[in-house]
């Protein structure tokens, strides 16, 4: 699942957290109401015991039940229920016929309910009453006087409303969910469009259709990718026109520069195949040859340099698979000439892929570096697999190279002993081959040395 997923599903979890802690809110609320509302019902039966006694109390004392039963018959259909006893607690009137319950004791349950303010359902509180009584001693006789409401009834109504807007809650929050979903759904598909493109640009296909959403948040974002890959092509078109024009100059100036040391070159042999020089000028001789050479070997690295950063451009490269150590072994058939014993370190056959010609000349360049400068008696072509990818190691014991070289040995025409380099014709471009090199198969190269040691070049490859 995407990190963006996640994301969208945290929010809503969050929203549907809030929504519901809101909806106890409102519960709790609803219940509060409740509670004052019945409080206020309470009040609302002392008025009405007033009114009741204002009518009842005359008639108690002309003891004419009678019109009391009368009066009390009057509201058989009213929601307050009255009921009146005699000192014996027989029943004398009520407004309900059907209750002929006797009365009950002064802590009755029911006068002196203490209802829960969690039983808002009609089905909880049925049963359950709230009321009054009053005592009245009229003539040496007793009477007690009983109202009473059903908390059913009173709460019939505004529970009724509560259930509708409860029910109203809930269908207003299930269709907000199922629209937070459907934008979050939009946005996400929008998001995950986009990041399909940026991603295929960023691999190089800078040709992919980058389709601009409906959606406002998104749309300011993807024209201005647009516009960033349109300038990006641009500018890509400019320089590899810049790296054609680099590399027709090179060739071109390279040729020119190969056709007149090639001329020299001829004549040079023509000379000595006539054994045409005296030993006066055999000196002067010498050192036009060296200088050539070095010359002609300068144009061709730079040639060289030139076509690897040409290559390391290009997305497509002609790559194969080839065996590694059969590559070492011809590296080290070109130097079977030198006293300096070459070792091969490597415990298996290892397959590589690459640019066989190109690794073998970067190996090569090590090696040779090695005999020229290092006076050592041996190097080591150690080659291992590390992790998902291939270590070359090219090491000598020689003279080693001081720290403050280190970090410059793979520039350009960089020479750590000018005046003996130059004495052995190089020109500070063979690292600066080799690192190229490895870079064009993706890969790192590292040098550590400590004077009087030794040098040691370390390479890392991907074996894809």
């Amino acid at each position: 699942m995407k990190k963006r997923d996640l994301y969208w599903i945290k929010e809503i979890g969050i929203f549907v957290l809030i929504t519901l802690i809101l909806g106890v809110i409102a519960v709790f609320g609803i219940l509060r109401f409740n509670a004052s509302y019945m409080a206020e019902e309470q009040e609302e039966l002392q008025v009405s015991k007033k009114q009741i006694e204002w009518v009842i109390l005359p008639f108690l004392q002309n003891r004419n039940f009678s019109k009391i039963r009368q009066y009390c018959n009057d509201f058989k259909n009213e929601d307050t229920e009255i009921r009146l006893f005699d000192e014996n607690k027989k029943l004398l009137a009520s407004s309900n016929v059907q209750n002929k319950t006797p009365l009950l004791e002064r802590d009755s349950k029911i006068l002196h309910h203490t209802y829960s303010r969690f039983k808002i359902y009609e089905y909880a509180i049925k049963n359950q009453k709230i009321g009054l009584r009053e005592d009245y001693d009229i003539n040496g006789h007793t009477y007690y006087l009983e109202i009473t409401v059903s908390q059913a009834d009173v709460l019939k109504s505004i529970i009724n409303a509560q259930k509708n807007l409860a029910i109203f809650f809930i269908v207003y929050i299930l269709f907000f969910i199922a629209g937070l979903i459907q934008v979050c759904y939009s946005l996400r598909n929008s998001f995950n469009k986009l990041e399909d493109s940026v991603i295929a640009v960023a691999n190089g296909n800078l040709e992919t259709e980058i389709d601009v959403p409906k959606i406002e948040l998104l749309q300011e974002l993807t024209i201005a990718i647009k516009k960033m890959v349109k300038r990006l092509k641009i500018q890509i078109a400019r320089l590899t026109q810049l790296e054609q024009y680099k590399s027709e100059f090179l060739q071109n100036i390279t040729h020119e520069i190969k056709t007149p040391i090639t001329a020299i070159n001829s004549a040079i042999e023509l000379i000595e195949a006539n054994n045409a020089i005296d030993n006066a000028d055999k000196e002067c001789f010498d050192i036009i040859q060296f200088q050539t050479k070095a010359i002609d070997k300068l144009v061709s690295d730079i040639l060289s340099l030139s076509e690897i950063e040409v290559a390391k451009t290009d997305e497509h490269k002609d790559f194969k698979d080839f065996n590694l150590n059969d590559m070492i072994q011809n590296v080290i058939d070109e130097y079977n000439y030198s006293p300096v014993k070459i070792n091969v370190i490597s415990d298996e056959q290892i397959i590589a892929h690459g640019d066989k010609d190109l690794l073998q000349t970067a190996v090569s360049n090590l090696v040779s570096n090695a005999l020229k400068y290092s006076k050592t008696d041996k190097i080591d072509i150690i080659l291992n697999n590390h992790d998902n990818g291939i270590k070359v190691i090219v090491k000598d014991y020689g003279t080693g190279i001081e720290k403050q070289h280190l970090n410059h040995l793979f520039e350009r025409f960089y020479r750590v002993d000018k005046a003996r380099s130059r004495k052995l014709g190089g020109k500070g471009l063979g690292l600066a081959i080799v690192k190229n090199i490895v870079e064009l198969h993706n890969g790192t190269i590292a040098v550590e040395s400590e004077v009087g040691r030794g040098t040691t070049f370390i390479c890392k490859f991907d074996k894809n």
